[in-house]
């Protein structure tokens, strides 16, 4: 009994300890210490991962460019001269793939652009756009600029959007019945339309289907006592800290966190019920989600989410919300 109470008192401390200005102080440590170590640097990269990660943040910024009202003719040379330089070098360790025909179809579309506009294009610049993307088979156009119609827009956006948001709620009472994967994967392909810095998309979404590695997680999680063995799947959103440089650590929990809401109302319109679980714990715990969840030391937990089937009728907490003139500042 002695060791049990021993034990029990070691827990305790250790907890009260993260809670304490130096716990603090070493869980930001840990979070700087992976940042740098897995960030890249402008130009200089570590992974594939972040040249990938640099190369859209490079294209993006050529689409939006020609998004503009009036875009600047001839805009972006330098950037441009660094996109091709940098998709050379990547493409000499790597095969053509999704990411290198957008850029090369945003280029082509950049070509287009000023040459309808009667700029010179024979000059040295164009003939090395030219020269990168020639032959490419651009039977797919997933980079550059579109046209939307507001009408279309009208048509699809056509939903009472109020009532949809305001009757999602965090489900702790789940039916027993087992969630299709198929359901959760089509959540996720609805929810990977969420923005991002510079469309960089550093997301994951871990999905575990197995009972006992569900019950091991969520243990170490802590917050879900009381509903634990409702829980039918769980999805843990991380962010890939490769592909983040100087002066974003902050971006890492940005992305994930907007990935993170625009999954739990993609679930919520699929009709299945989730509840999004915290990671607010020491790192110590963080490593132990990791081993247990065979996610890489890059990646950083943003959330669990408990989900599974609904029941015919279910009881939620009310969640009173603020009045609107306590968020709303109008300047």
């Amino acid at each position: 009994m002695s060791n049990l109470i021993q034990k029990l008192k070691s827990k305790i401390d250790a907890l009260l300890f993260w809670q304490t200005p130096i716990g603090e102080i070493l869980n930001k440590i840990y979070d700087l210490r992976l940042f740098y170590k897995y960030s890249f640097k402008k130009e200089k990269f570590k992974s594939k991962n972040s040249h990938k990660a640099y190369l859209t943040k490079q294209y993006h910024i050529i689409e939006k460019g020609m998004a503009l009202p009036n875009p600047r003719l001839g805009f972006g040379v330098a950037k441009i001269e660094t996109l091709i330089k940098l998709s050379k070098s990547y493409l000499a360790q790597f095969p053509e793939d999704e990411l290198t025909l957008a850029i090369k179809s945003c280029l082509k579309e950049y070509i287009l652009f000023n040459k309808t506009n009667n700029v010179d294009i024979t000059t040295p610049f164009y003939k090395n756009i030219e020269n990168f993307i020639h032959g490419t088979d651009y039977s797919k156009n997933t980079g550059g600029v579109r046209n939307v119609s507001k009408l279309d827009l009208a048509k699809k956006t056509n939903i009472d959007y109020a009532s949809f948001a305001k009757s999602r709620f965090s489900i702790r009472d789940f039916d027993k019945s087992d969630l299709k994967i198929s359901q959760i994967i089509k959540a996720v392909d609805i929810a990977k339309h969420a923005p991002s810095v510079c469309n960089r998309q550093s997301w994951k979404a871990n999905i575990y289907t197995e009972k006992k590695q569900i019950l091991n997680l969520l243990k170490i999680q802590g917050g879900n006592n009381g509903f634990t063995e409702s829980i039918n799947k769980l999805i843990i959103v991380t962010t890939d800290t490769k592909s983040f440089t100087i002066m974003e650590s902050n971006q890492v929990y940005i992305d994930g966190g907007i990935f993170s809401m625009s999954l739990i109302l993609a679930l919520h319109s699929l009709e299945i019920g989730a509840c999004c679980l915290n990671t607010c714990f020491p790192f110590t715990k963080e490593k132990k989600v990791k081993s247990i969840g065979e996610i890489p030391e890059n990646e950083r937990l943003i959330m669990m989410i408990g989900i599974g089937n609904l029941k015919d009728n279910y009881k939620v907490a009310i969640s009173s919300k603020k009045k609107i003139e306590e968020i709303i500042k109008i300047s």
